[in-house]
Formats: C-alpha cells, structure tokens, sequence
C-alpha cells in the first residue's frame, strides 16, 4: 500500500510533537511492509498513492488542497489542540470579542503576514477557522483521535463527526529498553517554549525553591517574548537546551528523576510516556486531555495551586527512583503495536 501523510509546512523547522508522530507512524509503516510518503503543505502528492493521511485538523489550510482534490481513501489524524487556556491570557480583549475560533483564524493569517508561514489562500481567509474545518471533516472518511476526550472535544466544537477511530500514540523502541543504572536527578521540562506550554510558571517555581531544572525546547518563532520572560525569571539552577532528539534525548530521559508537564493544553504528551519508559516520575497539569493520556503513568495536578504543586515536587525529588513501569503496557503502546490499530482506518 503507498501512504501519503500530509503535514504542517513547518513540521522540520519548528519540530514538535506532531513532527515525532509522523515519522515514527511512517517508520513503523514502512517495517510492515508498506511505502510512506511525507509531504509538507504546499508541495505536490507523490503519485498512484492508495490513501492520503493528513495530520493536524486545527490547520485546515494546509490539508484541504489535497482532500478536496485526492479521489481515494481519506484519513485524517486531528492533533486537535485547544489554545483557549493560553489566548484568553496572552489576548483577553481580542480572545473575548473574536472567541476560540476567530482568534484561530486571526493567529493563521498573522502568521502568514510576518513570514513565518505560507498564506493560507483566500478561501481561508474568506471562510474562517471554524467553517473550514468543517470543510475539512466533509472530506475526510476516517478521523483518528488519540484519546475519547479529544473525540467529544472534536463534537462539541464542530458537529457530528465522520467514523472516528481512537489511536493512541506509540512508544519508540529505543525508549522501551531497559533503563541504564545510575543516578536520577532534578527536574525535566520538554517542548518549544511558548504560553500554550506554561513553563515559566516551573521555571519561577523552581528559582524560588533552588531546584535543579532542565528546560529542553526551541523558542516559538511567533512568541519570542515569552522565551525572553522563560529567561528572565531563571535562576543559574536553571539550564536551558535546545530541541533535541535520539540519544541526546535518551541520556537526559535516564539522568532526570521527575518529568513536568505544566502545559495548559496537551492533546496526548507523548514525552510523558517516553519519561516514564526511561524510570522517571511524571506530574503533568491535569486538563483535557492530558488527564486521561497520562492518567496510567502518571499524576495529575492543578496548575493553578503554587502551595499543592510545589510541594508535591519536592516530595517526588525526594522519594526513591520508581520501579519503571509495567513493560506489558509499554510495549503495548510501541509504533508497531500502533501502526496496526492505523491500518484498520486504511482498508
């Protein structure tokens, strides 16, 4: 079978969650025997592909061009992420007279104005954020959530649904061996430094508590401000690093005892199940859908109570390294255990 998947332009330049999605599914993909092709937005489709696979429902733009034109089999991963939490704080007048979706729609043709992404077309522009997603759901055949929050936050905003699938996502292999010996120290932050991501709110925490905290990410082009307040606010207990990925990653997943979360809004955080196949503990702020995609590996807490968070922290750096959790349920969630569960979407 030849798969396309269609993503974000930027899913190399700025890499994120989705980025490690798509080539892990392609990856696993292709080890069961068929031919994956990964194309960006703006660029042509491959030819004589069997199904198209887009990701990411919230950048409708990018997809409709290939889903209104490809005849065949139509799959769409939704990735929908819910940015209300951190655009009601970041723009409370603009949030509370254009609402979730207009302010959406605003952010895109922005984004294309200052040059950091493509111009979404005047269709786009014309229809809006909401109607165009709707669009998109009309030409998809199969929609894949990765968990039953995101499923009912997907009905809730845009109507009944095509066939919806829930897929969670995959465990790469070299996360699911045996964690090496040693000793676990301090805490861990992974993702682009952004407000959706709510770092700084660690990073001031751990300042004023002197914990050793490592805070792994690029900046979000779009939100350079926020990196300069996320630098502003360290302490020198506080080491930043770029993105990184592969061994690099490893060595900080197996030398770090708790992994934080903070983020207003994850649609699954896949670092927290990559956190907790290397040993570590893993607190993460406890919304949608977070609650229920950590829920079997870690702790869910409430963002907002300083006095709660930051003392359970500093209870889970004191207490003993876990016992890695259970390897049944990890390598149940490994890429080609989860690829299978795609491939039902495909026929």
């Amino acid at each position: 079978m030849h798969i396309a998947f269609v993503a974000r332009k930027t899913l190399y330049s700025q890499p994120g969650g989705d980025t490690v999605q798509v080539e892990q599914s392609a990856a696993a993909l292709r080890r069961q025997g068929h031919n994956v092709s990964i194309t960006t937005s703006g660029t042509p489709l491959p030819d004589n592909i069997d199904v198209l696979h887009g990701f990411n429902l919230g950048r409708p733009a990018d997809l409709l061009p290939y889903f209104t034109s490809f005849p065949g089999k139509k799959v769409l991963s939704s990735i929908y992420v819910d940015y209300a939490l951190a655009d009601c704080i970041r723009f409370p007048f603009l949030y509370k007279v254009l609402g979730k979706h207009g302010l959406e729609h605003m952010k895109t043709l922005a984004r294309a104005v200052n040059g950091s992404d493509r111009w979404p077309g005047l269709a786009y522009a014309l229809r809006g954020q909401r109607r165009s997603v709707q669009a998109l759901l009309k030409h998809t055949h199969t929609v894949l959530t990765s968990s039953d929050s995101e499923a009912r936050r997907l009905e809730q905003d845009f109507g009944a649904l095509p066939k919806t699938i829930t897929v969670p996502l995959g465990v790469a292999e070299k996360f699911l061996s045996p964690p090496k010996e040693g000793p676990k120290e301090g805490v861990l932050m992974l993702g682009r430094l952004e407000w959706l991501k709510n770092q700084k709110t660690v990073i001031q925490w751990a300042t004023k508590h002197q914990w050793p905290l490592t805070v792994v990410g690029d900046p979000n082009k779009n939100q350079p401000g926020y990196y300069r307040e996320c630098k502003a606010a360290a302490g020198q207990n506080i080491t930043f690093l770029p993105h990184t990925g592969g061994e690099e990653l490893l060595a900080l997943l197996n030398s770090h005892k708790l992994l934080v979360v903070p983020s207003h809004f994850e649609s699954f955080s896949l670092v927290g199940w990559e956190a907790a196949a290397r040993g570590m503990k893993v607190l993460f702020n406890n919304v949608a859908d977070m609650k229920e995609t950590l829920a079997p590996i870690g702790e869910g807490m409430d963002f907002s109570d300083e006095a709660a968070c930051t003392l359970r922290i500093q209870q889970k750096l004191s207490e003993p390294v876990d016992i890695k959790k259970s390897q049944a349920l990890l390598e149940s969630r490994s890429w080609d255990q989860i690829v299978m569960q795609m491939l039902v979407a495909y026929v």
